[in-house]
């Protein structure tokens, strides 16, 4: 079944009591483009994140965000003062109460207050760690992903089918009116060269050959073989699981070649207008393939 290129999904995991939050967006590109952002220590899983994205996706602009959803911290954390910096900060304010002439004592209070002079150090985690805290979130996010593109393939498919189908149908009508046009012609060319001629006897077997001429260019039975041959290659195609949006771009650029071919060799009016309405339906089909996987 096709898939869409377009979709989104999100999920919250959480380990260690901290809460990590996956966010996958895809959008339409004729390649691979992958976008990662990853929080701080989450950024060594660059590669395994890459591939685990990778073997899901084939063909599209995905932005994968993996962040820290909030500031919980382990029980296993700890506290690290920062000496140099509160020196820094009691220099600076023994210099600001001299400048000022201000008396008094700089409390252990206040420089304990002061910004990263107290940090909270969390535990340092392994590669691995990691890579089991994000891979079950990753794994859900991924899925839910699948789903969503799979439905929207599911509602392409039916449009694309009953646009195939329609195709089909204009191809026959066509088919049925070649007769027709070489008939109309051979008696329209009749009573031209009668009314040119007057009393003078008609040589059937001129008139013979030139509607033989005109029946030989304007012959589209190869064009139509070829037309019907590429439009069951796409019906194909919707029941494939392999992403198959690049070969249906070819298939229908093939579609529009066959289709212009018969409108140039074409002399009626009515194939001209089916001809235009296969277009039509085409320029439709065209839009839609570039949402398709």
């Amino acid at each position: 079944m096709i898939k869409s290129m377009t979709a989104f999904a999100q999920e919250t995991g959480t380990d260690r009591e901290q809460s990590l939050t996956v966010l996958i967006r895809t959008y339409n590109s004729r390649y691979l483009d992958l976008n990662l952002r990853l929080a701080g220590p989450l950024a060594v899983l660059e590669d395994r994140v890459k591939s685990a994205v990778s073997a899901r996706v084939q063909r599209g602009r995905v932005e994968c965000s993996i962040q820290f959803a909030g500031p919980g911290r382990t029980r296993n954390g700890s506290l690290a003062v920062n000496l140099p910096l509160a020196r820094t900060y009691q220099a600076r304010l023994q210099e600001l109460q001299a400048a000022l002439g201000l008396s008094g004592t700089i409390e252990l209070g206040l420089l304990a207050g002061l910004k990263d002079v107290l940090v909270f150090q969390e535990p340092a985690l392994s590669e691995e760690q990691l890579w089991k805290a994000v891979q079950k979130p990753l794994k859900k996010a991924l899925d839910g992903l699948e789903k969503m593109r799979l439905n929207e393939g599911k509602h392409l498919g039916r449009d694309l089918l009953a646009r195939i189908r329609l195709i089909e149908k204009t191809a026959g009508q066509i088919a049925q009116r070649v007769p027709v046009v070489v008939k109309a012609y051979q008696e329209k060319l009749t009573k031209r060269i009668q009314d040119l001629l007057g009393e003078v006897a008609l040589d059937p077997n001129r008139l013979a050959q030139e509607v033989a001429v005109l029946a030989d260019r304007s012959d589209i039975s190869e064009e139509l073989v070829r037309l019907a041959s590429h439009l069951r290659q796409l019906k194909d195609l919707l029941a494939e699981t392999q992403p198959v949006g690049r070969k249906m771009e070819f298939l229908l650029q093939e579609v529009n070649r066959e289709i212009n071919t018969i409108g140039s060799k074409s002399l009626d009016g009515a194939i001209a207008e089916r001809v235009v309405a296969v277009k039509a339906e085409l320029e439709k089909m065209r839009e839609q393939v570039q949402n398709i996987e």
